[in-house]
């Protein structure tokens, strides 16, 4: 049971792999996807942690090289800028989870944990996708506009003009969406979103 953790920065690259080998969770550190690519992981289980904007390439392209090599490793990404858009790609492909840099160590042990019980990359867990889709329930109508306008990546004032609403009716919106979902952060909404199963983005 290994993680690798491809990250640039050396600072959190180390906060990375001795948070988690504290754990008992073994990890190998590299600074470029490139690296990651040139020894492909041989361990199994395994996982990925990697961030987002490697100095090479995107996570986004790093992901599909996995895929194209058939490589199957569950990928936890890593960002210091919440891009939904990205976020929401990253996860319609199979990645577990999406953090917001600055990191929490419970979040990521969690993110890594759920990465390494999911055999062959699957995402959701049926009770986890039964849970969702229960908080989802209890969305209004518009609710769920306004989260399909989030995951789409639209601003509170793009959203406003499309649904003919005032910037602060769609804060109000929001704010509901996130009490409702239990999300307690934009990367957290977007994947509980996804594990929901909605918006069916394509």
């Amino acid at each position: 049971m290994t993680v690798y953790v491809v990250e640039a920065d050396a600072a959190v690259r180390g906060w990375l792999v001795q948070m988690l080998e504290s754990t008992g969770l073994p990890a190998i550190a590299m600074a470029s996807a490139t690296e990651l690519l040139a020894c492909l992981p041989a361990v199994d289980p395994a996982c990925l942690v990697a961030d987002m904007l490697l100095p090479d390439m995107t996570g986004l392209d790093l992901q599909a090289q996995l895929r194209d090599m058939g490589v199957i490793l569950p990928i936890v990404f890593i960002s210091a800028h919440a891009d939904v858009p990205t976020a929401v790609k990253a996860m319609k492909a199979g990645a577990v989870d999406f953090l917001e840099k600055p990191l929490r160590a419970q979040e990521v042990l969690a993110a890594v944990h759920s990465a390494l019980s999911r055999p062959e990359g699957r995402r959701v867990a049926q009770g986890a996708s039964a849970e969702i889709q229960g908080l989802m329930a209890r969305l209004s109508p518009r609710e769920r506009e306004v989260l399909g306008l989030i995951m789409a990546g639209l601003s509170n004032k793009e959203m406003a003009r499309k649904l003919g609403l005032s910037p602060k009716t769609i804060e109000a919106h929001r704010a509901k969406l996130y009490t409702k979902m239990r999300a307690d952060s934009l990367a957290d909404l977007v994947r509980k979103g996804i594990e929901g199963g909605y918006p069916p983005l394509a």
